[in-house]
């Protein structure tokens, strides 16, 4: 088993001297400190469950009413205004489930299943890390899931009305807690995906994926791995991001989910140069149609030059993919843009 804090020292230690575009850019400079130290006081057991996870890789649904205050609005509701008020739809309407429900069932809906057969409904996201939300995939099944993998099953249900097969092989750089890796490999246990991230997040994506997959399964970033040189991934794996030239093969797709808009224009536009000379023959991106807030000044929350969706499309653009499908609402009821690529 992997030193988890050894492996999260070394990477830290790493990445202050690595290039500055693979260090935390500035929106993402707080978030570095706020995660160690959740995972310092509360363990990776919790990492889903920790302060900081909903704020930086862990999204939720609701207005995170807590059980004990839909109890108490309930009880003033059916006192005072609705004495037949119906808890079920009432607790429904707070907890986020309604906003979950929709989002699996768009997926659903949009999964092209004769290009790519996947039984959603038999899978789901894995009670590791203990989450704080976990929604039923139907009724009488205990599958669960969060917002971050039913904001994947978005990414893929797109993707998969513009494949030609079912792919074997996924890049991911910015995968949060490594939950791509679950679907896939939920469908295809056979198919390799690599994720690309800094760390803490390199460790817990990496937990994650050990803890799911088995010691033997996911290649991570220790022993001799870790060693100058290339580095072979047969399976899944996760590494750091400053080690991409050394990640050996080709990728089929390459996936980003809410971070290249974290990230400032040049170090977005590095990663596509990068991930498009992995041989990808589609790219995914949902990621904020407008770009994340300004930044007033250097260190202050927000981005420096924010990365819109069109900026993302004109960098794939310039490295060969065309955008061959776009998804707004009622697909994604946010603020992002989905956009599938392929190569020209």
């Amino acid at each position: 088993m992997a030193d988890w804090a050894e492996l999260t020292d070394r990477s830290l230690t790493e990445l202050r001297s690595v290039p500055e575009t693979y260090r935390p850019t500035n929106f993402w400079g707080p978030g570095v400190d706020q995660l160690l130290d959740n995972m310092k006081t509360l363990g990776l057991p919790k990492f889903k469950s920790w302060p900081s996870s909903s704020i930086w890789f862990y999204p939720l649904y609701g207005d995170r009413w807590t059980d004990a205050t839909m109890a108490g609005a309930f009880e003033q509701v059916t006192a005072q205004l609705r004495p037949n008020a119906n808890r079920n739809f009432f607790v429904s309407a707070l907890n986020g489930s309604q906003q979950a429900q929709r989002d699996y069932d768009v997926a659903s809906v949009n999964w092209d299943q004769e290009r790519w057969p996947f039984d959603l409904a038999a899978h789901g996201e894995s009670k590791i890390g203990t989450p704080p939300q976990a929604y039923s995939v139907g009724r009488g099944g205990d599958a669960r899931f969060g917002r971050g993998y039913a904001n994947y099953l978005l990414c893929l249900s797109a993707l998969s009305r513009h494949v030609d097969a079912p792919p074997k092989s996924f890049l991911e750089i910015g995968g949060g807690f490594g939950v791509l890796g679950e679907i896939v490999t939920q469908r295809d246990p056979e198919a390799r995906y690599v994720d690309l991230d800094i760390p803490p997040l390199l460790t817990v994506a990496s937990y994650y994926l050990t803890e799911l997959l088995g010691a033997d399964n996911p290649t991570v970033y220790d022993g001799d791995t870790a060693a100058p040189g290339p580095i072979s991934v047969p399976c899944s794996g996760v590494l750091p991001n400053y080690r991409i030239d050394d990640l050996d093969g080709e990728f089929e797709v390459f996936v980003n989910s809410f971070s290249f808009q974290e990230m400032e224009p040049e170090v977005v536009e590095h990663y596509i140069e990068k991930v498009c000379g992995k041989g990808i023959t589609y790219a995914v991106s949902l990621n904020s149609k407008l770009g994340k807030p300004k930044a007033k000044k250097a260190g202050d929350w927000g981005a420096l030059d924010p990365v819109t969706s069109a900026r993302i499309i004109e960098m794939f653009d310039k490295h060969g993919l065309d955008l061959v499908g776009q998804y707004d609402a009622p697909v994604v009821r946010s603020a992002g843009q989905l956009n599938v690529f392929r190569r020209r």
